[in-house]
């Protein structure tokens, strides 16, 4: 499921992917051009086997109207816009699966 949200100012395409446990993983473009200091987030691990390291940034997410404080993640081996569980629980968004559409309550 894809979904328009806004990273500060930057607006695109994210894959709603709640098999990732993180906030948000950006492509480097976007990473780029945020402003706020780069932090090491540790190893980004997609398999058990395949382990990637992470860099961060604070940003503000804007997905509905709903704004909430996320750890963006960029790994220079992935190159996806993704916003995973934990950014999904803070913003309080409800996925239907069913007739693949994305609420707020």
């Amino acid at each position: 499921m894809r979904i328009k949200a806004k990273i500060n100012d930057i607006e695109d395409w994210f894959i709603i992917d709640t098999g990732f446990s993180g906030e948000v993983l950006v492509s480097y473009e976007i990473f780029e051009r945020l402003q706020s200091p780069k932090i090491d987030v540790g190893s980004i691990c997609v398999s058990e086997e395949e382990c990637y390291k992470g860099f961060g940034k604070i940003a503000t997410l804007n997905v509905m109207g709903n704004e909430i404080n996320v750890i963006t993640i960029w790994v220079p081996q992935l190159n996806e816009n993704l916003i995973g569980e934990r950014a999904l629980i803070k913003l309080g968004l409800v996925i239907n699966y069913k007739d693949f559409t994305i609420s707020d309550p």
